[in-house]
């Protein structure tokens, strides 16, 4: 097994502590390995999906931090994008669901983009349609 190091929010590591302190059934690193196995299945999954789709792309971000290429990822993709709503949810925090509809490449490509900003806390994308006539 290979030992990797990792950097986390202070405010996350705390949160994390406390939670598996209730636990008592996982540790640090067996949260890590089953965070990443959920990652590359919810990746693997994204993948298998061909032709034209229509998803929501819910993204919760850091609203302190300079999201320059967040908006420009979404002037990229705004022929995809068919609907927007955008909600302040605190002093630091937005929610953005974004409804898409298009190919599943450029639904990949938008999520990779998406995923690549450091402001982006997480990112749920739901699969509404992938039948040809319906998207």
């Amino acid at each position: 097994m290979s030992i990797i190091s990792l950097s986390l929010p202070n405010e996350l590591l705390e949160e994390l502590d406390t939670i598996l302190g209730e636990e008592r059934s996982a540790n640090r690193s067996e949260v890590v390995r089953q965070a990443v196995r959920m990652y590359l299945t919810q990746y693997n999954e994204l993948g298998k999906i061909k032709g034209n789709v229509i998803a929501t792309i819910t993204v919760l971000y850091d609203k302190a931090e300079e999201n320059k290429d967040l908006f420009r990822i979404q002037h990229e993709f705004d022929d995809m994008i068919t609907a927007y709503l955008h909600s302040h949810l605190s002093e630091t925090n937005c929610l953005e669901v974004m409804v898409v509809k298009g190919s599943s490449e450029r639904l990949r490509s938008l999520i990779d983009g998406l995923k690549a900003n450091k402001p982006v806390k997480q990112i749920k994308v739901s699969i509404m349609a992938i039948n040809e006539k319906d998207a």
